[in-house]
């Protein structure tokens, strides 16, 4: 029964994910055209707060190369830490489209 239960919340859990690409933190839907463009699933990175280091110099994300400038910010509506940037085709990553803070950190 525990692998039945087990198995039933990764389903949903997965199926949660995908949708929630689907509609804005307000529950609006995400037009198809931002989707196909910019801000898309593959851009949110979803970052544990043990991930994003406020230093002297300015925001260090793990896995992104470069330091975000303070000011940059803005405050995350759900709390988290979000940072919306693109792994490129020839290796690299674009700018940052946009960086979410949780208001307490900054």
């Amino acid at each position: 029964m525990a692998r039945l239960l087990l198995g039933l919340a990764l389903f949903l859990c997965s199926n949660l994910a995908a949708f929630s690409h689907d509609l804005w933190i307000n529950g609006e839907p995400v037009p198809a055209w931002i989707k196909n463009s910019c801000c898309g699933p593959a851009d949110a990175h979803h970052l544990l707060s043990s991930q994003v280091h406020a230093l002297r110099d300015g925001w260090h994300i793990d896995g992104y190369p470069f330091t975000l400038s303070y000011g940059r910010e803005l405050p995350s509506q759900d709390g988290d830490f979000w940072v919306f940037y693109a792994t490129l085709e020839a290796g690299g990553v674009s700018p940052v489209y946009c960086f979410f803070a949780p208001v307490q950190t900054w």
